[in-house]
């Protein structure tokens, strides 16, 4: 097998995680070999006292959501996930990124055993090894950071993976393109995309909804670049199932939905749910919810001892089932469809001013897409607003699949031409701020560094030869000139400058008789899809540069 290589792709969702790899030397038919991991432990199969994944029963309290507490204090309904297991005592003595460390090993562990049946552990062992992460766009860079941290922690490194090579970060609407640009290749969709051309993303989870939008920089082969800043809710398909809770306890009244829940729905736990009512979660989210259409009613059966309710027309049950009126199911989905309208239509916006851009498609992908009610509400949308929809195939797994496309960049292919810097970064002297990067400002992906910072150092004759350098930003898009509220650090720069060689250091003398040295060198910033620092000194690299993020 000399000359292949492996890659994976691995995607920590919110409510859902994803993982797939290939192995292959040969590029140009990548897409028929991308593998995605489906055979996931069921609760039958339960062996030990830590249980994960669905293996969970819906009785059992549980770490939830802890996707969006890597990122800085979440409001609505991530912040009363956090508060429920902040009260069960579930961070006492734990951070967020131990906790999903300890998920992402089972991960880790249960992909291993896939790739010894797959290839057999004497052959994939010896290939070289690509890891790409997926992110949040609209992620802070301290977020990605423990998402590094949460990966390695779970051992995806050298240990596990003996000729692992590198680790790439990759935002999730970056690897959705990606994917969605190669399952339209050959297609008469493909034929039709011209520079020029600008579709939107729109990552549909169980959490979350997020987008960005793309401008086609050139074709034959299809390479893009980014054309806004990518934007995001909370407002995934989990909000329906707290929508039928809610309908579940008007149309059952207060006393038999108590009998079930054991409390009224606003008071319901997120972090668990009593079996008999888990359960009818479950059948809801399998019978109703994922097959809704629009029009046809639903019948979900209910537990003892509710099944044995006479017959009631007037609440909809009948032989102990009871039924759902589309106009019921419109009403769940109305929350998550509204704001998913209000953020295609904020990136529709943010799009069409961008200049040299013809605003063409809108790409739904992500687990919520599969709604077959979402997507056809959100194609009328699109259609009103002059944009053709399109879902690949598997659009459930498109960010994974495309987070192993994004490992092949290594050959010298990029695919992603130009990002847009997510905020404003910058250093600050006396109260000013002096900013280096710019939110909105087009990056090249393959020129680098996007900024640098002339420093200089003095330092005594026997005195380390490190410093510390804070960088700034701001999330707002008309950058201050001094510090305010909305401008924070980001992160401490250590560089160390030890590995210098002597003479680009000149020497000096202090008033008091006592040998300096001075030097000036430079730091270089990327803003790629996280942070990267490079230092140099006349134009060579030396020394490092760590980064302690805030």
């Amino acid at each position: 097998m000399k000359g292949n290589r492996l890659v994976l792709g691995l995607d920590y969702g919110t409510t859902y995680t994803g993982v797939s790899y290939c192995e292959t030397s040969d590029i140009s038919v990548l897409e028929k070999h991308i593998a995605v991991v489906n055979n996931w432990p069921a609760r039958h199969t339960l062996i030990g006292t830590e249980q994960w994944g669905s293996l969970i029963p819906t009785n059992v309290p549980r770490h939830m959501w802890t996707k969006l507490q890597l990122d800085s204090i979440q409001g609505g309904e991530a912040a009363k996930v956090i508060g429920e297991q902040e009260v069960a005592g579930y961070f006492s003595n734990r951070q967020p990124t131990d906790i999903i460390a300890d998920f992402l090993c089972h991960v880790k562990n249960h992909l291993l055993d896939t790739l010894d049946q797959e290839y057999g552990r004497e052959t994939w062992t010896t290939l070289p090894l690509t890891l790409v992460v997926t992110v949040p766009a609209v992620w802070s860079d301290a977020a990605k950071d423990r998402t590094l941290k949460a990966v390695k922690q779970a051992g995806f490194d050298n240990c596990s993976f003996p000729c692992m090579k590198r680790t790439v970060l990759v935002t999730e609407p970056e690897a959705a393109a990606i994917y969605t640009l190669k399952s339209l290749h050959g297609t008469a969709q493909d034929q039709q995309l011209e520079v020029g051309d600008g579709f939107i993303v729109c990552d549909m989870g169980g959490g979350t909804v997020d987008l960005i939008s793309y401008r086609v920089g050139e074709v034959k082969p299809t390479v893009i670049e980014e054309a806004t800043v990518g934007t995001g809710d909370q407002c995934g398909g989990s909000f329906i199932d707290r929508a039928f809770l809610r309908w579940l306890e008007h149309r059952l009244g207060a006393a038999d939905f108590f009998e079930l829940a054991g409390c009224r729905s606003e008071d319901l736990p997120r972090i668990s749910l009593r079996p008999k009512l888990g359960r009818l979660v479950q059948d809801f989210n399998l019978e109703a919810k994922s097959g809704f259409s629009g029009s046809e009613p639903n019948f979900l059966r209910l537990p003892a001892p509710l099944s044995a309710i006479h017959d009631d027309a007037a609440r909809g049950i009948v032989d102990g089932e009871i039924m759902i009126e589309p106009s019921d199911m419109i009403e769940m989905f109305e929350f998550p469809l509204r704001r998913t309208y209000e953020l295609i239509l904020d990136q529709i916006v943010r799009a069409r001013r961008t200049v040299g851009l013809n605003l063409r498609y809108l790409f739904l992908v992500g687990g919520f897409s599969g709604s077959q009610y979402m997507y056809t509400k959100i194609k009328q949308f699109a259609e009103a607003n002059n944009l053709k929809t399109i879902r690949p195939a598997y659009a459930w797994s498109a960010v994974v699949r495309g987070a192993t496309a994004k490992g092949l960049e290594g050959d010298g292919r990029a695919p992603i031409r130009n990002r847009k810097c997510r905020r404003h970064y910058g250093t600050m002297a006396k109260g000013q701020v002096s900013w280096l990067l710019k939110k909105g400002q087009s990056l090249s992906s393959t020129e680098t560094p996007h900024a640098k910072l002339q420093m200089s150092c003095y330092f005594w004759r026997h005195e380390i030869r490190k410093m510390d350098v804070d960088l700034q930003a701001t999330d707002v898009d008309r950058a201050p000139n001094k510090k305010t509220k909305d401008v924070y650090q980001v992160a401490t720069l250590s560089v160390d400058l030890r590995n210098v060689p002597e003479q680009h250091f000149k020497c000096g003398i202090s008033k008091s008789g006592i040998l300096y040295y001075t030097m000036g060198f430079e730091i270089g910033i990327s803003a790629t899809t996280s942070l990267e620092y490079t230092v140099s000194v006349g134009g060579i690299q030396y020394g490092s540069i760590a980064a302690s993020y805030t």
